[in-house]
C-alpha cells in the first residue's frame, strides 16, 4: 500500500481530479446547450419586416433631420429680412434727411452724418419725427410738403417747388435758379419713399 497510515484508496487523486474536470467543464457544456437552443434563424418573411423596419426608422430619421434643417433655414431667412429691413429704414431715412438739405433747405454743401442729423456749411442739423432742427429755425414735414422759415416747399419726385423757386435733383446734386448745391450721402436716388406719396 502506497499510504500505509491512511485508509485511502490509491485511486482517490484520480477521483478528485476526474470530479474537479467535470465540475469545470459542466457550465461550459450547459451554455452550448442553452446557445443551440436559443439560436432562431429568421424566416423570410421576419426578415423583410425587420429590414423594412430598420428603412422606416431610417427615413423617419433623415425626415425629421430634413425638417429641422427647414426650420433653422426658416429662422435664418427670417432674421436677415429684418436685418434687412433694419437697414433699409436706415437707408430710407438717410436718404430723406439728403433730400431735405437740398431740396427743402437749400444748403450749398452738406452731408448726411446719419439717419437724424446732418452738417451743413451754416451748422448742424438733426431731425426728431416730421421735425427738422437746423440753424435757420424749424421746418415741420407733413407728407410730402415742407413749412418753415423758407416758407412752404412741395416735393413731387426729383422736383422740390415752393415759395423759394425750383429745385431739381439729380443724385446728390441739387440745382435750383442756375446755382447749384452738393450733398454728400447714400445712394438715394428713387429710393425715398417720399416719392410714392
Amino acid at each position: 500500500m502506497l499510504f500505509p497510515s491512511h485508509d485511502i484508496p490509491c485511486c482517490f487523486p484520480v477521483t478528485i481530479f476526474h470530479a474537479v474536470s467535470q465540475s469545470r467543464y459542466q457550465p461550459q457544456q450547459l451554455y452550448e446547450s442553452t446557445r443551440v437552443h436559443s439560436l432562431h434563424v429568421d424566416t423570410i418573411q421576419e426578415a423583410a419586416e425587420k429590414q423594412s423596419r430598420q428603412n422606416q426608422e431610417l427615413m423617419d430619421s433623415q425626415q425629421e433631420q430634413f425638417a429641422q434643417q427647414q426650420a433653422r433655414q426658416e429662422q435664418s431667412r427670417a432674421r436677415q429680412a429684418r436685418q434687412q429691413d433694419f437697414y433699409d429704414e436706415i437707408n430710407r431715412q438717410e436718404c430723406e434727411m439728403a433730400e431735405f438739405l437740398g431740396g427743402v433747405y437749400k444748403a450749398k454743401f452738406g452731408a448726411v452724418t446719419g439717419r437724424d442729423s446732418a452738417i451743413t456749411t451754416e451748422g448742424y442739423i438733426f431731425r426728431s419725427g416730421d421735425n427738422f432742427v437746423t440753424p435757420r429755425g424749424i421746418f415741420t414735414r407733413n407728407g410730402n410738403v415742407y413749412a418753415g422759415p423758407n416758407g412752404i416747399t412741395t416735393q413731387s419726385g426729383d422736383l422740390f417747388f415752393g415759395t423759394q423757386g425750383t429745385t431739381i435733383q439729380a443724385g446728390g446734386a441739387f440745382f435750383t435758379k442756375g446755382q447749384s448745391a452738393y450733398i454728400v450721402g447714400p445712394n438715394c436716388r428713387n429710393t425715398s419713399t417720399w416719392r410714392s406719396r
